[in-house]
């Protein structure tokens, strides 16, 4: 890894560039890191990486299958089966915190899916995420900052003080303080929602023109 000589990286215009370097080198060496998104802060991996994947779980207690960011449909592509449905839904919302649970492909990481069939993608509007995504080239790990089953912690300065001696890094880019992102299971025939948060059911249901 490159030697910041600082774990929690406050980003700004000047150091920008610099800042998303370091995060990239991190996560391409199967580090894990915090980073903010549009909604939370999250913690990330490469998915191509089970040793960061694994890191995660055991820093969270999160045994479920975990979320990734993709840098938008083409890249989404290449780890799942993307419908009629699911592309409609990705034109209107994305980027924007909605993700879309689809049917994976072979060779998708088995530690992030932990036993399901889907794998959760979204294309995330935050500039460092999407940044960290594009420089990358391949997905990451998109899970909220936190012990499983507590409150996502919205401050880079709240996740050093929590989890700075089980990070590699920290992109602190100030205060996130919106809702999760809303999780749809498109693997099935119905509309299942698995969490509802800034994007409505009611605006899910207009797009794909959904009866009851």
């Amino acid at each position: 890894m490159k030697e910041t000589g600082q774990k929690r990286i406050i980003i700004n215009e000047e150091n920008f560039r610099t800042a998303i370097g370091y995060g990239v080198d991190v996560l391409q060496r199967g580090g894990v890191i915090a980073y903010p998104t549009e909604t939370v802060y999250g913690f990330g991996a490469l998915l191509s990486k089970d040793e960061g994947i694994e890191r995660i779980r055991r820093i969270k207690g999160k045994v479920e299958s975990m979320l990734v960011l993709v840098s938008g449909e083409d890249m989404a592509k290449q780890y799942v089966e993307v419908d009629e449905r699911a592309e409609k839904l990705i034109r209107r919302f994305w980027p924007g915190a909605l993700t879309l649970v689809l049917k994976a492909k072979p060779g998708v990481s088995e530690k992030a899916k932990a036993g399901s069939k889907g794998l959760g993608v979204r294309r995330s509007s935050d500039r460092v995420a999407q940044t960290v995504v594009e420089s990358l080239g391949e997905a990451i790990i998109s899970t909220s900052a936190n012990r499983s089953g507590e409150e996502p912690m919205r401050t880079g300065e709240e996740i050093e003080r929590e989890f700075g001696a089980e990070l590699d890094l920290i992109l602190d880019a100030g205060i996130r303080d919106g809702l999760a992102s809303t999780v749809i299971d498109l693997t099935g025939a119905e509309l299942n929602v698995l969490r509802e948060g800034e994007v409505k059911l009611e605006q899910i249901k207009l797009v794909l023109e959904w009866q009851e």
